[in-house]
């Protein structure tokens, strides 16, 4: 069964819970809440990558390493220390990767798909776990970053070369995780080709991080029958469809916001799908 990664936003503009975790008191009671819901690695953040150009995504602000630094380094160093947590640092700047791995972090997440080779040094310097995501410009969902003649193959294609960059920096194979990047420089109906072909990802011998929580695709195949304007917060179920999908296709770990309830997923199609005890 997959790993869960919970994820905790320590900005004022994330797509899904903006400025909730924004404190830094707030942000650690968070993480160990969702280390207590059942997350297996805890995914910081300090600088929203929201895409801009989908149907519900404004995109986001840049924010300096000093200011994204100051965000996520006091959180790490208490969830990694006192609470003993794995903690990935999702970043594009090699000086918060640095700083968050000294404070305690042993993974670090690229949204820009190793477009950075100073990025994978750092990682490879500290002995750092990286996840490659597949991006293409700053994840903008529309031409020319979403044109595909064939969205599964060249979105594998184009991880598989970033991931060549990261381990010629440093970073052991064996220590590289693909994310196919639901919904960033993807239209929705090129974020379903991708969950479909799943199964494709494990095959490329590297372990496979997907992360559908709360996106915007869910609420455009499933709209709000109010009528109303969809929410993060309205894409519960469809979040546990797709995460179920995820587990049924053998990825290596799901990236999530409502911990306690993929945890409950998780371990009901775990047990579910293995050999029951005493069986005959």
């Amino acid at each position: 069964m997959p790993e869960l990664w919970g994820v905790i936003n320590v900005t004022p503009d994330s797509f899904s819970d903006g400025g909730r975790f924004l404190d830094t008191q707030a942000a650690i009671a968070h993480g160990k809440r969702l280390l207590e819901e059942g997350a297996d690695v805890l995914d910081v953040g300090g600088e929203s990558s929201r895409p801009a150009g989908n149907t519900y995504g404004a995109g986001f602000t840049t924010v300096s390493a000093t200011e994204e630094i100051a965000r996520v380094v006091p959180v790490i160093e208490q969830l990694a220390g006192e609470l003993r947590a794995r903690v990935s640092i999702d970043t594009v700047k090699p000086e918060v990767a640095e700083a968050a791995l000294g404070a305690g972090a042993s993974i670090v997440n690229d949204v820009r798909c190793a477009q950075n080779p100073a990025l994978a040094e750092v990682a490879a310097a500290a002995g750092a776990e990286y996840v490659v995501m597949h991006n293409r410009g700053h994840g903008e969902v529309r031409p020319p970053h979403t044109s595909y003649e064939d969205v599964v193959s060249e979105v594998l294609e184009e991880l598989l070369e970033a991931a060549r960059r990261v381990e010629a920096a440093g970073v052991p194979r064996a220590s590289i995780w693909l994310d196919p990047g639901l919904g960033f420089a993807k239209t929705t109906w090129q974020t379903v080709a991708l969950l479909r072909s799943l199964g494709r990802f494990p095959k490329s011998g590297y372990r496979v991080l997907v992360g559908p929580s709360r996106k915007s695709f869910i609420s455009e195949l499933a709209p709000n029958p109010s009528g109303g304007a969809p929410s993060a917060d309205d894409r519960l179920g469809g979040t546990a469809a797709a995460v179920a999908h995820c587990v049924a296709a053998r990825v290596d770990a799901v990236r999530a916001h409502d911990v306690r309830v993929m945890r409950q997923l998780i371990d009901v199609m775990n047990a579910l799908t293995k050999p029951a005890e005493g069986a005959p």
